[in-house]
């Protein structure tokens, strides 16, 4: 099988794994800043949603290369935007799945200890860790910009539609919002973060192989011609 096939699949497959994974509302507390302590007793009452939710992460790793991917799509017509805005979402949803991720493991196991006091202390101290909130940083600073980056390269690439950009942009407003004021809306945009994907996991099942591994750079006018979602 030709190389540039099996490369277009694993994007479909990795696009579509990670946009499925984002839709799923797994949330075991409505508020993941407080204290361990704190955090414990919604874990130990929805301790099936809190599994699950770690299971999750395994799937939810698609979401690095699917950035990847993505800016990949954007740079035939916005190579520059495509290329910062995919890097910096990539390595900002690495960083969130090491440092959230590690957090909701150690909050679950945490909820199960007879020692809960102890299991806080050690959760709390590593909150505090500067290497912790580097990676924090580095999730929150990343996600915001290179969304934002990605989807007005995936906008003017004229690659997709240009609701498919929007959609990258309106994501990171609605999860923004809903992380400060209401659960809904962050559960929103994990669908609006679903729906992204999945059309740019179309618009890569719909690409020949012959314009998979085209260089960068045309105009957008010959980018449109592509059959954009």
């Amino acid at each position: 099988m030709d190389i540039r096939t099996i490369s277009r699949f694993g994007a479909v497959a990795t696009l579509a794994v990670a946009g499925v994974a984002a839709a799923i509302p797994l949330v075991v507390t409505e508020n993941d800043d407080a204290p361990a302590a704190q955090q414990f007793d919604a874990y130990a009452a929805h301790s099936g949603v809190a599994a699950a939710s770690n299971t999750m992460l395994v799937a939810l790793i698609a979401l690095v290369p699917a950035m990847v991917f993505a800016g990949r799509v954007a740079r035939r017509g916005a190579p520059r935007l495509g290329y910062i805005g995919g890097a910096l979402s990539a390595l900002a949803w690495l960083a969130g799945l090491m440092s959230l991720g590690g957090q909701g493991i150690g909050l679950y196991e945490g909820s199960r200890l007879p020692d809960r006091a102890g299991a806080a202390a050690l959760l709390d101290a590593m909150a505090a860790n500067p290497v912790y909130n580097t990676l924090l940083l580095i999730f929150v600073l990343g996600h915001v910009v290179g969304m934002v980056v990605l989807g007005i390269g995936l906008w003017r690439s004229g690659a997709v539609g240009w609701w498919v950009g929007a959609l990258f942009i309106l994501y990171v407003v609605l999860h923004t919002v809903g992380h400060a004021l209401a659960a809904a809306v962050d559960v929103a945009s994990g669908f609006v973060l679903a729906l992204a994907l999945l059309a740019v996991a179309v618009r890569v099942a719909r690409t020949p192989d012959a314009e998979w591994d085209l260089p960068a750079g045309p105009s957008r006018t010959a980018a449109r011609e592509a059959l954009p979602v």
